[in-house]
């Protein structure tokens, strides 16, 4: 009893203890920390002071309850994993924790010996830029390669992170391959950025950090079962690299470019489809589509389509449709927007041409995408004439109206005629009601009609066979604009009174069978790059299947046509 009284008083509390795995270590060796106490409490400490020398790579806590002659004891761990970022004797601070601090520690980091030297090659990293300067908003690509020997594991790898604030960056290609450098066989990841800066200046990029492990145990059980956290050899070495900082300058607007949209790219094509020479009715809409294609430019940076019509001619533009597409080379994009053409009166019209400004990223000059002026015709619409006449029809209407409310004022010598001339008039209309009379006794009972098929199918039977012959070898040869002809001339043969003018129509007017053909058609058309197969449908059996419904529709009609029409 009178030794434990003479013990001091922080004795007597709880205990808070530190220790290090290692006292001696590598400066790519990481070591374990562990700071114990005996009362159980939640270990939350300020490791703040640790950063100044260590990296830590992970921690994790541990909690064990013992009892001893009926007596509980707890006891609560944290284990941390240090990477020294130095070499030298390095001090692990005391460390608070509640109101205790833990002791003072030393860890001697040796300087790397030769083989350690020859282990950095385990890792490697290069940054590339494929330009030395750019313009505003020009596609700059940055390609990183990590080089990783045999046995090494990627732990974190940092994204390049460029100074300039108002700069965007995307990964558009990532490959992976094997590649010997230096007599050193390595797995290589390949990364391609695009960047667009929107702000002047050096635009730089610093190094990329690596961090991977070489060696040790991957099982996660074993590191379980050994006082929660791996052991020096289980962890194993940690490899670092970090690659080369690269920059570039950021060039303003050059004053040659005289365009209302800056448009810096590599290439830059206007291409259309969906107006040809054929005959258009007034009234009727028709639908140009018009697609701007680039490489090296975001779609968001592509202009809308815009026009002034000539009078007559209204335009009614969609929504553009925007579509980027990453490759190891860069962006290439595309703006698709169609144009919904209607003419008021009929005549022939001119469409403006369509130029669009751009910047030759690799000549470095002004260029000018353009689609050519267009003409069209639009022909004089039956129906739109019918409406155009029915004006005349009310106009002669209000004439004789105004003639009636405006009496005009009798001849002297006409007044005298009139006697004789009504008593004509009433002649006439006596025969013209005897006549009536006797006619309607005599007549006979009408023949019943007699419904015809139109002669205009059977006349046009060889025109037909041609067509369906000339469809059929134009899918057998994949020819599309063949195919694309072929159905315009079988939808004229079949609508000969209003034939569509485009395959969007002819495939509204069509089966869903059939029109599911005409449709991939005309995005095969034009769509180049698209991958729908457009050739593999059997058309002939699709027409067949239409004309075998046409008849049975109409063989349904004649049953329902009245007896007495």
């Amino acid at each position: 009893m009178a030794f434990l009284l003479c013990l001091p008083a922080g004795l007597l509390q709880a205990q808070v203890q530190s220790r290090l795995s290692h006292q001696v270590t590598g400066l790519d060796q990481p070591v374990q920390l562990t700071i114990e106490t005996d009362d159980g409490e939640d270990l939350s400490p300020d490791l703040t002071p640790l950063e100044q020398d260590f990296e830590i790579l992970s921690r994790s806590t541990q909690q064990s309850i013992s009892v001893i002659n009926g007596e509980m004891t707890s006891k609560r761990s944290l284990n941390l994993t240090l990477l020294p970022l130095r070499s030298g004797s390095l001090t692990i601070p005391a460390i608070q924790v509640a109101d205790q601090t833990t002791q003072p520690l030393t860890l001697q980091v040796e300087q790397q010996t030769q083989q350690e030297a020859e282990a950095t090659k385990q890792a490697l990293i290069e940054l590339n830029l494929n330009k030395d300067s750019a313009y505003l908003e020009e596609q700059i690509l940055l390609t990183l390669k990590l080089y990783q020997a045999k046995g090494v594991r990627g732990e974190s790898l940092d994204p390049p992170e460029p100074s300039l604030d108002d700069t965007q960056i995307s990964l558009i290609h990532e490959d992976r391959y094997s590649s010997r450098k230096d007599g050193v066989d390595y797995r290589v990841v390949e990364r391609v950025y695009a960047l667009f800066a929107r702000q002047t200046g050096i635009l730089t990029l610093d190094g990329v950090k690596f961090r991977g492990r070489s060696g040790g145990s991957r099982d996660p059980f074993t590191a379980f079962f050994s006082n929660g956290f791996p052991s020096h050899q289980q962890a194993g070495r940690i490899i670092r690299a970090e690659s080369n900082p690269v920059s570039l300058e950021i060039l303003p607007i050059p004053q040659e470019f005289t365009g209302e949209r800056w448009l810096p790219a590599k290439n830059l094509q206007i291409v259309e489809n969906g107006i040809d020479n054929e005959m258009v009715l007034a009234g009727s809409p028709i639908t140009r589509r018009v697609m701007i294609i680039a490489d090296g430019v975001m779609s968001n940076q592509l202009p809308n389509i815009e026009q002034s019509m000539p009078s007559g001619l209204k335009l009614y533009p969609e929504s553009p449709h925007l579509n980027d597409k990453p490759n190891r080379s860069g962006i290439s994009s595309s703006l698709q927007q169609s144009l919904t053409l209607i003419a008021t009166d009929p005549g022939r019209y001119t469409l403006p041409p369509i130029e669009v400004p751009w910047w030759n990223t690799e000549t470095r000059q002004q260029e000018i995408a353009r689609l050519p002026a267009k003409e069209i015709s639009f022909m004089p619409n039956p129906a739109g004439m019918a409406n155009q006449a029915q004006p005349s029809v009310a106009a002669q209407t209000s004439q004789q109206n105004l003639s009636a409310e405006n009496p005009a004022t009798p001849d002297p010598e006409s007044a005298d005629d009139f006697p004789w001339m009504a008593t004509l008039f009433g002649l006439a209309w006596l025969i013209t009601v005897s006549a009536w009379w006797f006619s309607s006794r005599r007549k006979q009972p009408a023949k019943p009609v007699t419904i015809k098929e139109p002669s205009q199918q059977r006349s046009n039977q060889p025109e037909l066979e041609n067509v369906l012959q000339q469809l059929a070898e134009a899918y057998q040869t994949k020819d599309g604009q063949a195919a694309r002809d072929a159905w315009l001339h079988w939808a004229l043969l079949s609508w000969p009174d209003n034939p569509p003018n485009n395959l969007s129509r002819l495939a509204r007017r069509c089966h869903p069978d059939l029109a599911q053909a005409v449709n991939a058609l005309e995005r095969a058309i034009y769509s180049p790059n698209s991958e729908i197969s457009w050739s593999d449908f059997e058309i002939l059996k699709l027409i067949e299947a239409k004309d075998s419904r046409q008849s049975a529709d109409k063989a349904e009609q004649n049953l329902l046509i009245p007896l007495n029409p």
